[in-house]
Parts: structure tokens; sequence; C-alpha cells
């Protein structure tokens, strides 16, 4: 089953990195990426949000990192 959630997603841009200059942050799980383009960021952004999500699920503390980090259930 699939659950939607909000997230903040700050970009920022790092100036001295040429093949990957902006940055993805979301404070909510403390996940960052980068990509070359704002739009790829933020995709690789979510894509890291996944396999996190997914890998807490997989360990059995999915619920437990959710509460930690501010959400209800």
């Amino acid at each position: 089953m699939d659950i939607p959630i909000l997230l903040t997603i700050k970009l920022t841009e790092d100036k001295h990195s040429k093949s990957a200059p902006w940055v993805a942050y979301t404070p909510e799980l403390d996940v960052v990426s980068c990509g070359p383009t704002p739009q790829k960021a933020k995709k690789n952004l979510m894509e890291a949000v996944e396999i996190v999500l997914k890998g807490a699920a997989q360990d059995g503390n999915l619920k437990e990192l959710l509460l930690e980090t501010g959400f209800q259930i």
C-alpha cells in the first residue's frame, strides 16, 4: 500500500561542482541527493527517500523512523 507523505525539498546550487551542482535536501527525513539540473536533483532525492523508506520497512523499523522524524501514524 502506498501512502503519500508530504516532504519539504530545499534546493541549492553548489557552484564548485561541475557534474551535479544542484543539491536537493529533505529535512523531514534528513536525506540529500544531487543532480545536473534542479529537476534531476529532485528526482534523485525522491529515489533516495524511497530507498530509505523501503529499507526501513524491510528492517521492520519504518514506524519507528517515521515517529522519530515527527510524522504521525
